[in-house]
């Protein structure tokens, strides 16, 4: 049985979808490592449909060392249909034999009613 962990979750705003995606700093504890003296990696991420996503990770320069998903991400966003206000949630999948993990991405659009959102639901 696959075990996995919700690492993260973000409401989309406007600079997500038309940009890139900044996360929150505490998601880079369950991200893999960055090389020595990099501030950029590809991450792997793996869709509803089991297709691997490649996205670039940066973290800013500076104080401030937020991550991003930068090359890759409008496609997917434009693939998928993301708009402002939907929900992306990241899982980390540890593989008990190996050691490894895998990375998972899953999108949730809300569930509105009179104008309001009760709820997130696949949006497949």
């Amino acid at each position: 049985m696959e075990m996995s962990m919700m690492v993260s979750s973000k409401l989309l705003s406007k600079t997500d979808i038309a940009d890139r995606l900044v996360m929150e700093t505490c998601i880079l504890n369950h991200l893999p490592n960055f090389p020595s003296g990099q501030n950029y990696q590809t991450l792997s991420l793996e869709d509803e449909e089991g297709q691997i996503r490649r996205f670039t990770l940066t973290i800013r320069n500076g104080k401030h060392k937020k991550p991003l998903l930068s090359a890759g991400w409008r496609p997917f966003v434009h693939e998928k249909n993301l708009q402002q206000g939907y929900k992306v949630e990241f899982f980390k999948i540890p593989d008990e034999v190996s050691g490894e993990s895998r990375y998972k991405i899953k999108l949730k659009k809300p569930l509105v009613v009179f104008n309001k959102a009760l709820d997130y639901v696949p949006l497949s």
